[in-house]
């Protein structure tokens, strides 16, 4: 534990743009607005080891709200997550002085963004999201999620068990009244009451791989159901995320298509594991994972429409294996399905003509996209890839056709007509073993297409036939 808190020391240097400037470890004067304060004794320890101090007007501010960006360079700075991701949130700039922080973030996977791709770093951070992000780094076990507080109704589905977790352990308690107070911000006594307390349960080293921790939207709310209410203050039943009608369309080798509808208006979020894995928890599945060990070989998330058809390609799988795609959908107000849906599929085996061993998606423009494909393993010889590139049909999910190889070594769809010169080409002599781009022209912008692929020779032999869906601005 002695080193662990050195080691918190060491993290809390740099950061005081969240409780102030620090100083060397000394006995501190005690700031003005702590005395008599809930939480006067454990600022005043923090303050005393050096760990952090007050305001220059001798001021901790304690009630003052702490913002996202603040308690994601709090975490990192805690738990040594250093490595960094590309940081696309239209409200988080290079020249932010929380690019770095939220880059971390994202790269340690325990936190998301916004529906409109928006990080909000200036938002205070609530409760709720505070407790989920100490339930993960301490990997506590949610699966319950009954509490006694007095507004436990309010907690969000996707934090009550966080909530809960927590709570039995005394690391953030409620209120004297009785509630949690869930939406509420989290000031920064709380802050370093959570931070110390999530500490004294902590043993051992940080983990350099923690689990992530979402955040979902600032005030999540049930998503009504139409025509029911009054007008001016809602009401309504709850209309739970839903996943129906999942099933697999095609399947090749290394790739397979998996479709679902989806109830509610937000994002799909989707995890593929090899064999039979035991199905994970909604909040396992939202942060990518597939249960504690087991493998991923495949995560993603794509916005859905309330009762429309949804589609997801799936890729770097392996030739004739079992895998379990499981599936849950989060409604624009932050509120997740309450199991997970599961689809079992096992991909084609390889054939005797040397097959597409990688094909993924790239970049796409208004009208432009990439597709990236490997073609058998270094070593084999040069072989030839075709493929045809058709709208995304959702029929496909009720049984209509994806093009068979022959279709697509002739540059046909699945009713064979040819497409268009621009939707279909031919890789003549593809170095195997290496990973080559297919610039796809002529699109429509807003569209979003599928891609097959499939290798083969002259003498009529072909690959197992491989999906791709790209999407263009």
């Amino acid at each position: 534990m002695k080193k662990f808190w050195r080691g918190l020391l060491t993290g809390m240097l740099g950061i005081g743009m969240v409780f102030g400037s620090l100083s060397a470890a000394s006995a501190a004067p005690t700031p003005k607005d702590i005395q008599g304060h809930w939480a006067q004794s454990k600022v005043q320890d923090w303050l005393d080891k050096g760990y952090l101090t007050g305001y220059p007007d001798g001021t901790f501010k304690p009630n003052k709200a702490i913002t996202r960006a603040e308690y994601v360079a709090l975490i990192n700075r805690l738990f040594s997550f250093k490595d960094t991701a590309t940081v696309t949130f239209t409200d988080v700039k290079a020249s932010n002085w929380a690019y770095s922080e939220v880059a971390k973030a994202v790269k340690a996977g325990y936190i998301r963004g916004y529906e409109n791709n928006t990080f909000r770093p200036g938002n205070p951070i609530t409760r709720q999201e505070a407790a989920v992000i100490a339930a993960n780094v301490l990997r506590l076990s949610n699966d319950t999620t009954s509490t006694t507080f007095k507004d436990a109704a309010q907690i969000s589905v996707w934090a009550r068990g966080a909530v809960a977790a927590i709570a039995n352990l005394k690391i953030i308690n409620g209120y004297p009244n009785g509630t949690f107070a869930p939406k509420k911000s989290l000031t920064r006594a709380e802050a370093v009451n959570i931070v110390g307390n999530s500490a004294a349960h902590y043993s051992g080293e940080p983990s350099a791989t923690p689990t992530p921790t979402p955040t979902p939207s600032a005030t999540p709310a049930p998503t009504p159901s139409a025509g029911t209410g009054g007008g001016g203050g809602g009401g309504g039943t709850v209309v739970y995320p839903t996943v129906s009608g999942a099933t697999y369309s095609h399947v090749g080798a290394v790739t397979a298509d998996v479709y679902l509808t989806s109830n509610v208006t937000g994002s799909v979020y989707y995890v593929v594991a090899p064999g039979a894995a035991a199905l994970p928890t909604v909040n396992d599945v939202y942060l990518g994972s597939a249960g504690s060990g087991v493998t991923v070989a495949n995560s993603g998330f794509k916005a859905a429409t309330a009762g429309s058809t949804v589609s997801f390609s799936v890729y770097g799988l392996t030739a004739d294996t079992n895998y379990s795609a499981f599936i849950i959908l989060v409604d624009q107000y932050g509120n997740k399905s309450l199991s997970a849906a599961r689809v079992d599929f096992k991909t084609a085996a390889s054939t005797t003509v040397t097959g597409v061993t990688y094909a993924a998606p790239g970049a796409s423009t208004t009208v432009t996209s990439v597709v990236y494909v490997t073609y058998g393993a270094a070593g084999d010889p040069a072989g030839q890839i075709r493929y045809v590139v058709v709208p995304s049909d959702p029929s496909i999910a009720t049984g209509a056709a994806a093009p068979s190889a022959v279709q697509v070594w002739n540059g046909q769809n699945a009713a064979g007509a040819a497409v268009g010169s621009d939707w279909s080409g031919t890789l003549s002599s593809v170095t195997a073993g290496t990973q080559t781009p297919i610039t796809i022209s002529g699109l429509a912008s807003g569209k979003e297409y599928k891609v097959y692929l499939v290798a083969g020779n002259s003498s009529g032999s072909y690959s197992p036939v491989e999906v791709v869906t790209v999407q263009t601005k």
